[in-house]
């Protein structure tokens, strides 16, 4: 009797770059729809902060999370649990600046101020995390939030911020066009991406949540062995082919059920040198009870 009850509809929200295409694209050709899940697709621009908000305030019933942000947010109560890793790959950070600034690297000891989309973003946190590993401090005031990366691209241009993180290839198009320039690059030993559902959701939409994420499984799969995609992400992201390329043999997703629990404690363990988790969480807890560890 309790299946009655259970809702179809998926609110769904994810950043717009290219590692989102095969979602975007299952939903132009009503993959979801055919296995009876109403997907409400949304883009969020500014990223896994403000989407750990909707998850929180119900707006989202999943979302699809770094890593990072996500442990960051579940420590500060966001109530949700991971059902699936999505890309098994560390995510590429590139470090920008102003085509006009003085910095020609992020080791430069001068004052900076750094670019971030939301608190709790990758951004923020990945800002932070590099930071400590330098031996550097930044302060709140050092934080500028820009909502997006079209904001933080004006901040810069404008010189009131000198840094900011964001996938590379998303933004190589602003290096290439002259507006930005690359100092850097970073990277994490933890997955990128994560597919995170609210409590609420587990409790209501389980049957829907499982037929999703079997169909993004078999489209992420498809994604990858295509022979359009590389002309897709050139058309759709603005990426060259050798780049298109290289992205796609760089970047992994997961085709099972599986978490492994090495990268969420290292991310666990970077975040709390910066002091935006609490040592008692239990990286066990934030899974779902469909999830294996490994």
């Amino acid at each position: 009797m309790f299946a009655l009850f259970m809702s179809n509809e998926i609110k769904i929200g994810g950043v717009t770059e290219h590692f989102n295409l095969p979602w975007n694209l299952a939903v132009e050709e009503n993959k979801f729809s055919e296995t009876g899940v109403d997907l409400n697709w949304k883009f969020f621009p500014g990223g896994t902060g403000v989407m750990t908000e909707a998850l929180h305030t119900g707006e989202l019933d999943l979302a699809i999370l770094l890593t990072e942000g996500f442990i960051s947010a579940a420590s500060k109560g966001l109530k949700a649990k991971i059902v699936k890793e999505y890309i098994t790959s560390p995510l590429g950070w590139g470090i920008f600046t102003g085509a006009k600034s003085q910095f020609y690297s992020v080791y430069n000891r001068l004052p900076k101020k750094y670019a971030i989309s939301k608190t709790g973003s990758g951004s923020h946190l990945m800002a932070m995390i590099h930071a400590e590993q330098r031996g550097e401090k930044i302060t709140a005031e050092d934080l500028i939030e820009v909502k997006s990366i079209d904001g933080a691209i004006d901040s810069l241009s404008k010189n009131e911020v000198q840094i900011f993180y964001w996938e590379k290839y998303t933004t190589k198009p602003f290096v290439e066009n002259g507006t930005l320039r690359m100092i850097g690059e970073f990277s994490a030993p933890w997955s990128s991406f994560l597919i995170v559902a609210s409590d609420n959701a587990l409790k209501t939409k389980r049957p829907a949540i499982q037929k999703l994420l079997e169909v993004i499984n078999h489209e992420s799969a498809h994604f990858v062995s295509s022979p359009q995609t590389v002309r897709l992400l050139q058309t759709k992201f603005k990426l060259s082919e050798t780049d298109a390329y290289t992205w796609l043999l760089s970047t992994v997703w997961s085709s099972d059920y599986t978490v492994r629990l090495r990268g969420l404690e290292n991310a666990k363990q970077a975040l709390l040198k910066i002091g935006s988790v609490s040592p008692d969480l239990n990286m066990a807890d934030l899974c779902d009870t469909d999830i294996t560890l490994v």
